[in-house]
C-alpha cells in the first residue's frame, strides 16, 4: 500500500513541479493540480492535506535532484577546487533557469511557515557541508590556505545566495520572471568566487 501512495505522491509532484514552473506556488490552485492529475480533490487532500505540505515535497524532489546532478559533476571533475566551483555554479544556474519560477517563490513572503523554514534550514546546511568538502580537498592538495573550513564555507553560501537573492529581488516583489537575469546572476557569482579564491589561495612564498 505504501509503494502505492509513494508512486500516486511522485506523480502529483511531479505534475505540480510543471504548473507551479508555470504559474509559481501563490498563484496555483489544489483544485489545478487535482485535474492535472486527472483526480478529485478530495482525493488530492487525502495525499496531501494542504499545500504547503506539497509545496514542501516539491522544494525536496527539486532539490535533491539537483543534488544528484551536483555530485555526479564533482565524482566525474579532475578539475582544481576554482574550476569545479565555476562548473558547479554553471550547474546551479541552468538549473535555476529550469525551475525560475520555483526559485522566484522560494523567497516570497508566504512560504515563511515552519515547515518549509526547517526544510530550507535544511537545504542551506547541505549546501554549507557539499562547499566544506571541495574547500577541504583545496586544503588537503595544497590549492587553498583556509583555517576554519566550515565559517568559510557558510560564509561562501551565504555570499552566492545574497547575490542570487539581489538579481532576482525585482522579479520577486512584481512576481514577473525575467530569466535574463540569471546570466548576470551567474557572472556576479563567477567574480565573488574568484575574488574569494585568489584570497585564499595557498601561497607557497608565505606558507
Amino acid at each position: 500500500m505504501s509503494t502505492n501512495n509513494d508512486n500516486k505522491k511522485e506523480f502529483i509532484i511531479a505534475a505540480a513541479i510543471r504548473r507551479f514552473a508555470h504559474y509559481g506556488f501563490s498563484k496555483t490552485t489544489m483544485n489545478e493540480i487535482a485535474e492535472d492529475v486527472k483526480i478529485t480533490k478530495a482525493n488530492l487532500y487525502y495525499y496531501y492535506p494542504d499545500k504547503t505540505t506539497l509545496v514542501h515535497d516539491v522544494i525536496l524532489s527539486v532539490t535533491d535532484d539537483f543534488r544528484k546532478q551536483e555530485q555526479e559533476l564533482i565524482k566525474k571533475s579532475k578539475s582544481s577546487v576554482i574550476n569545479l566551483l565555476l562548473d558547479l555554479l554553471d550547474l546551479k544556474s541552468a538549473f535555476i533557469e529550469r525551475h525560475y519560477m520555483l526559485h522566484m517563490n522560494e523567497n516570497m513572503e508566504w512560504i515563511k511557515g515552519a515547515p518549509l523554514q526547517t526544510l530550507m534550514r535544511q537545504i542551506h546546511e547541505k549546501e554549507v557541508i557539499e562547499v566544506a568538502k571541495l574547500f577541504q580537498k583545496g586544503v588537503d592538495n595544497k590549492e587553498l590556505a583556509i583555517e576554519d573550513v566550515h565559517k568559510t564555507s557558510e560564509m561562501y553560501v551565504y555570499l552566492m545566495k545574497s547575490i542570487g537573492l539581489v538579481g532576482i529581488l525585482c522579479d520577486v516583489f512584481t512576481g514577473i520572471p525575467t530569466q535574463c537575469n540569471v546570466g548576470d546572476v551567474l557572472q556576479k557569482q563567477k567574480d565573488a568566487t574568484m575574488l574569494i579564491y585568489n584570497g585564499l589561495k595557498f601561497n607557497t612564498v608565505s606558507n
